[in-house]
């Protein structure tokens, strides 16, 4: 609480640009802080930090009990039994470098 007496609610931090594709084929982009993005997946924090572009992390292959975490450098994903999600900022660049 504020001084003033109003209520101050903590901003969360984005966790980025997420591209889910599902297991029907369609994809959307979402944009969530981790918490979102731990409730989406069942994951803990230490496993999201794992993914987190701004932390240096060796090349991760995760198993736990409804999620396969990867982070392969430039890679970074959450495959669960319902979808896929990558970080999109890191796949933009691979698919500009693609078009050329």
């Amino acid at each position: 609480m504020a001084r003033d007496g109003s209520v101050v609610k903590k901003k969360t931090q984005s966790f980025g640009s997420w591209i889910a594709l599902d297991s029907n084929g369609h994809w959307s982009q979402i944009d969530v802080d981790k918490y979102a993005i731990m409730h989406r997946v069942q994951i803990n924090a230490h496993d999201l930090r794992i993914l987190d572009p701004l932390l240096s992390y060796p090349y991760v292959i995760l198993g736990r009990e409804k999620a396969i975490i990867l982070n392969l450098e430039h890679i970074k994903v959450i495959i669960t039994a319902d979808e896929v999600s990558y970080l999109f900022f890191q796949c933009v660049n691979m698919l500009i470098d693609d078009g050329e």
